[in-house]
């Protein structure tokens, strides 16, 4: 057997041994950077580099043509870009179609580009508002945002339709809504106190009036004889009219009486008053049927309510609201929050 030649090779600065088989006459001089059976470490460095390189290449292409970033340009779902704020194609197409009236592919090409000026103007103007803090500051805004926000907030009532169920629930739980229109016609007289007439004997000059006109003395004989005046006369009123002018405490006191009939004298800041009931047809209430379309829009109504409500319970939640200390013991938000329940 013949002996095994030993050679020691010098590969990257690294020593190692290799034996050269018996016979081999053509050893590979090609560097190692260039044999795949080769450890080589400029290889190596080579390739990472290579990669680190064209890593930052790839990201930074995808950084440089992302919104929000500086860029030339205008990316398919847009028409255009204000400070890389983008106006919408959807949006240029709806605009044009609602102000020429006709179909966006039948419009001229000198029509839509107006369109596209007039957007491209609103939209320096929105941004210079809010540059300027309109928002904060001008109360038009305040206002528009305000409403902006509540549309939002109740979309999802106004772009659907209750069910039968829901609009039977509504006009079951509030039965006493749908009815015809009340109406009343009242003579409404004022007991002033006299100078140096006491509190009790104002009281029972009222309530001497007040029986001489249930026993049918006439009202102007009242008057004259008691001293009665008449509030401002109305004819006949319906009832939510005659709440305005009588005003709560005396509505809710007459408005249980027949026609013919005369209150007791009723007190309030401005005197004694008697009020002579001249008819009274009170309201008739009305099937579900007949009162469908009112239905409907109370239950709207109500959900809006509900919608904003929860809205602004959320915004409360999330944020931190500060009241100043001559304020903060007696605000309670739920309070106010029972005021806007439906």
């Amino acid at each position: 057997m013949n002996k095994v030649d030993t050679e020691t090779i010098q590969a990257d600065g690294a020593t190692m041994d290799q034996e050269t088989p018996p016979g081999d006459t053509k050893p590979d001089n090609r560097p190692d950077f260039l044999r795949a059976d080769k450890i080589s470490v400029t290889r190596a460095t080579w390739f990472y580099v290579i990669g680190v390189v064209g890593g930052l290449i790839v990201g930074g292409i995808g950084l440089f043509n992302a919104r929000g970033t500086e860029t030339n340009t205008v990316p398919p779902p847009d028409l255009a870009l204000v400070n890389n704020v983008p106006i919408l194609r959807s949006d240029f197409q709806i605009q044009l179609e609602n102000e020429t009236g006709i179909p966006f592919d039948q419009a001229s090409r000198d029509e839509k580009l107006k369109v596209l000026d007039e957007m491209l103007r609103e939209e320096l103007l929105v941004q210079r508002g809010l540059e300027l803090n309109f928002a904060e500051t001008d109360q038009s805004s305040r206002n528009a945002l305000v409403s902006a926000v509540e549309q939002q907030a109740i979309a999802e009532v106004t772009t659907s339709q209750p069910t039968e169920a829901q609009l039977r629930k509504q006009f079951n739980d509030h039965r006493a809504r749908y009815a015809t229109e009340g109406t009343m016609t009242v003579h409404n007289l004022l007991v002033m106190e006299r100078i140096g007439e006491s509190e009790q004997d104002t009281l029972a000059r009222a309530q001497q009036a007040a029986a001489a006109l249930k026993n049918g003395t006439p009202r102007l004989d009242v008057e004259e004889k008691y001293g009665l005046t008449q509030a401002k006369y109305y004819d006949e009123d319906f009832y939510f009219a005659a709440k305005i002018h009588l005003g709560d405490k005396i509505y809710n006191d007459v408005v249980k009486l027949d026609a013919g009939q005369v209150s007791d004298p009723i007190l309030i800041k401005d005197g004694y008053h008697v009020v002579a009931m001249i008819s009274n047809t009170r309201p008739v209430p009305l099937s579900f049927e007949k009162s469908r379309s009112q239905v409907l829009t109370d239950y709207k109504n109500n959900e809006q309510q509900r919608l904003m409500n929860n809205t602004v319970s959320f915004l409360r939640n999330r944020s931190k609201i500060l009241i100043a200390k001559d304020y903060r013991g007696d605000y309670n938000p739920d309070d106010f929050l029972k005021a806007y329940a439906p």
